[in-house]
Protein backbone atom coordinates (compact mmCIF):
# COMPACT_ATOMS: atom_id res chain seq x y z
CA UNK A 1 0.00 0.00 0.00
CA UNK A 2 1.22 3.50 -0.72
CA UNK A 3 1.61 5.90 2.19
CA UNK A 4 -0.63 8.42 0.42
CA UNK A 5 -3.40 5.84 0.20
CA UNK A 6 -2.85 4.91 3.84
CA UNK A 7 -3.38 8.52 4.94
CA UNK A 8 -6.49 8.83 2.81
CA UNK A 9 -7.96 5.63 4.22
CA UNK A 10 -7.05 6.65 7.77
CA UNK A 11 -9.38 9.64 7.45
CA UNK A 12 -12.24 7.15 7.76
CA UNK A 13 -11.14 6.03 11.25
CA UNK A 14 -13.46 8.49 13.10
CA UNK A 15 -16.39 7.29 10.99
CA UNK A 16 -15.62 3.68 11.89
CA UNK A 17 -15.39 4.62 15.57
CA UNK A 18 -18.72 6.46 15.23
CA UNK A 19 -20.40 3.38 13.79
CA UNK A 20 -19.13 1.23 16.66
CA UNK A 21 -20.00 3.79 19.33
CA UNK A 22 -23.46 4.30 17.82
CA UNK A 23 -24.08 0.57 17.80
CA UNK A 24 -22.83 0.26 21.38
CA UNK A 25 -25.02 3.17 22.45
CA UNK A 26 -28.06 1.63 20.80
CA UNK A 27 -27.51 -1.89 22.16
CA UNK A 28 -26.79 -0.78 25.73
CA UNK A 29 -29.40 1.94 26.18
CA UNK A 30 -31.48 2.14 23.04
CA UNK A 31 -32.93 5.49 22.14
CA UNK A 32 -34.08 6.06 25.70
CA UNK A 33 -30.70 6.40 27.42
CA UNK A 34 -31.55 9.81 28.93
CA UNK A 35 -34.56 8.41 30.78
CA UNK A 36 -32.46 5.84 32.62
CA UNK A 37 -32.28 6.36 36.37
CA UNK A 38 -28.73 5.02 36.59
CA UNK A 39 -26.06 7.35 35.22
CA UNK A 40 -23.66 5.67 32.80
CA UNK A 41 -20.08 4.98 33.81
CA UNK A 42 -17.16 7.01 32.50
CA UNK A 43 -16.46 4.69 29.58
CA UNK A 44 -20.07 4.28 28.52
CA UNK A 45 -20.73 8.01 29.07
CA UNK A 46 -17.79 8.82 26.80
CA UNK A 47 -19.21 6.52 24.14
CA UNK A 48 -22.63 8.19 24.46
CA UNK A 49 -21.04 11.63 24.23
CA UNK A 50 -19.00 10.66 21.15
CA UNK A 51 -22.08 9.24 19.44
CA UNK A 52 -24.36 12.21 20.05
CA UNK A 53 -21.73 14.90 19.58
CA UNK A 54 -21.39 13.65 16.00
CA UNK A 55 -24.36 15.88 15.25
CA UNK A 56 -21.93 18.79 15.61
CA UNK A 57 -18.57 17.38 14.55
CA UNK A 58 -19.79 15.00 11.83
CA UNK A 59 -20.67 17.58 9.15
CA UNK A 60 -17.58 19.68 9.90
CA UNK A 61 -15.31 16.63 9.81
CA UNK A 62 -16.87 15.50 6.53
CA UNK A 63 -16.24 18.95 5.06
CA UNK A 64 -12.63 18.79 6.28
CA UNK A 65 -12.09 15.32 4.76
CA UNK A 66 -13.45 16.42 1.38
CA UNK A 67 -11.22 19.50 1.40
CA UNK A 68 -8.17 17.45 2.40
CA UNK A 69 -8.79 14.90 -0.35
CA UNK A 70 -9.14 17.60 -3.01
CA UNK A 71 -6.18 19.53 -1.63
CA UNK A 72 -4.02 16.38 -1.57
CA UNK A 73 -4.21 15.78 -5.29
CA UNK A 74 -0.79 16.36 -6.78
CA UNK A 75 0.85 17.01 -3.40
CA UNK A 76 3.85 15.17 -2.04
CA UNK A 77 3.25 12.47 0.56
CA UNK A 78 5.05 14.44 3.27
CA UNK A 79 2.75 17.42 2.66
CA UNK A 80 -0.29 15.16 3.00
CA UNK A 81 1.15 13.70 6.21
CA UNK A 82 1.74 17.17 7.66
CA UNK A 83 -1.82 18.19 6.81
CA UNK A 84 -3.10 15.01 8.42
CA UNK A 85 -1.11 15.81 11.56
CA UNK A 86 -2.66 19.29 11.70
CA UNK A 87 -6.22 18.13 10.98
CA UNK A 88 -7.39 18.15 14.65
CA UNK A 89 -6.35 21.80 14.90
CA UNK A 90 -8.23 22.59 11.68
CA UNK A 91 -11.34 20.88 13.01
CA UNK A 92 -10.98 22.69 16.34
CA UNK A 93 -10.92 26.03 14.51
CA UNK A 94 -14.00 24.99 12.52
CA UNK A 95 -15.86 24.43 15.80
CA UNK A 96 -16.25 28.21 15.95
CA UNK A 97 -19.06 27.94 13.41
CA UNK A 98 -21.48 26.01 15.68
CA UNK A 99 -20.30 28.08 18.65
CA UNK A 100 -21.52 31.19 16.85
CA UNK A 101 -24.96 29.62 16.60
CA UNK A 102 -25.26 29.21 20.39
CA UNK A 103 -26.25 32.85 20.86
CA UNK A 104 -26.00 34.71 17.58
CA UNK A 105 -26.52 38.32 18.78
CA UNK A 106 -23.89 38.07 21.50
CA UNK A 107 -21.58 36.11 19.22
CA UNK A 108 -21.81 38.87 16.65
CA UNK A 109 -21.06 41.43 19.34
CA UNK A 110 -18.03 39.42 20.43
CA UNK A 111 -16.76 39.23 16.85
CA UNK A 112 -17.30 42.95 16.29
CA UNK A 113 -15.58 43.73 19.60
CA UNK A 114 -12.61 41.55 18.56
CA UNK A 115 -12.45 43.16 15.13
CA UNK A 116 -12.43 46.64 16.64
CA UNK A 117 -9.79 45.63 19.17
CA UNK A 118 -7.51 44.09 16.50
CA UNK A 119 -7.74 47.23 14.39
CA UNK A 120 -6.91 49.45 17.38
CA UNK A 121 -10.37 50.99 17.34
CA UNK A 122 -11.18 49.91 20.87
CA UNK A 123 -11.98 53.50 21.84
CA UNK A 124 -15.23 53.01 19.90
CA UNK A 125 -16.32 50.04 22.04
CA UNK A 126 -18.01 52.14 24.79
CA UNK A 127 -19.84 54.16 22.14
CA UNK A 128 -21.11 51.18 20.12
CA UNK A 129 -21.78 48.86 23.03
CA UNK A 130 -23.57 50.92 25.66
CA UNK A 131 -25.56 47.94 26.91
CA UNK A 132 -22.80 45.46 26.18
CA UNK A 133 -22.76 42.57 28.61
CA UNK A 134 -19.31 41.15 28.29
CA UNK A 135 -20.15 37.99 30.24
CA UNK A 136 -22.91 37.07 27.80
CA UNK A 137 -20.69 37.65 24.79
CA UNK A 138 -17.85 35.61 26.25
CA UNK A 139 -20.18 32.63 26.48
CA UNK A 140 -19.73 31.99 22.76
CA UNK A 141 -15.97 32.16 23.18
CA UNK A 142 -16.05 29.72 26.08
CA UNK A 143 -18.30 27.30 24.17
CA UNK A 144 -15.91 27.43 21.21
CA UNK A 145 -12.88 26.90 23.47
CA UNK A 146 -14.55 23.90 25.14
CA UNK A 147 -15.52 22.31 21.82
CA UNK A 148 -12.09 23.06 20.33
CA UNK A 149 -10.32 21.47 23.29
CA UNK A 150 -12.39 18.32 22.93
CA UNK A 151 -11.65 18.21 19.19
CA UNK A 152 -7.93 18.54 19.78
CA UNK A 153 -7.82 15.83 22.45
CA UNK A 154 -9.99 13.32 20.58
CA UNK A 155 -8.46 14.22 17.21
CA UNK A 156 -4.93 13.60 18.42
CA UNK A 157 -6.04 10.28 19.94
CA UNK A 158 -7.06 9.23 16.42
CA UNK A 159 -3.87 10.68 14.92
CA UNK A 160 -1.83 8.79 17.52
CA UNK A 161 -3.57 5.53 16.61
CA UNK A 162 -2.86 6.12 12.92
CA UNK A 163 0.80 6.94 13.61
CA UNK A 164 1.09 3.74 15.64
CA UNK A 165 -0.41 1.72 12.77
CA UNK A 166 1.94 3.50 10.35
CA UNK A 167 4.94 2.61 12.50
CA UNK A 168 3.92 -1.07 12.59
CA UNK A 169 3.40 -1.06 8.83
CA UNK A 170 6.82 0.53 8.25
CA UNK A 171 8.51 -2.12 10.39
CA UNK A 172 6.74 -4.82 8.43
CA UNK A 173 7.75 -3.15 5.13
CA UNK A 174 4.11 -3.05 4.05
CA UNK A 175 4.42 0.28 2.25
CA UNK A 176 5.37 0.32 -1.41
CA UNK A 177 7.69 2.91 -2.84
CA UNK A 178 5.93 5.68 -4.65
CA UNK A 179 7.05 8.46 -6.88
CA UNK A 180 6.03 12.02 -6.21
CA UNK A 181 6.42 14.62 -8.91
CA UNK A 182 8.65 17.48 -7.86
CA UNK A 183 6.71 20.54 -9.01
CA UNK A 184 9.82 22.69 -9.34
CA UNK A 185 11.68 20.49 -11.82
CA UNK A 186 8.80 18.28 -13.11
CA UNK A 187 10.93 15.22 -12.48
CA UNK A 188 9.90 12.27 -10.37
CA UNK A 189 11.20 12.46 -6.81
CA UNK A 190 11.46 9.09 -5.08
CA UNK A 191 9.65 8.97 -1.76
CA UNK A 192 11.83 7.03 0.64
CA UNK A 193 9.90 5.05 3.18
Amino acid sequence: MKRRTFYQISLSLPYIALIFSGALTYFTAGFDFLASSDPPGILLGSVFFFSFSAIVWGPLYTWMVVVMLFWGRGKRTDEIRNMYLLSPVLLACAMGIPALLVNTPYSGALLLWGLLYMNRLDFMIPILFKDYQQEQALTAGLVWAFMAAICIVVGYLFVGMVLLIEKVMKRGSLFTEEEDVDRNTNTPALDVV
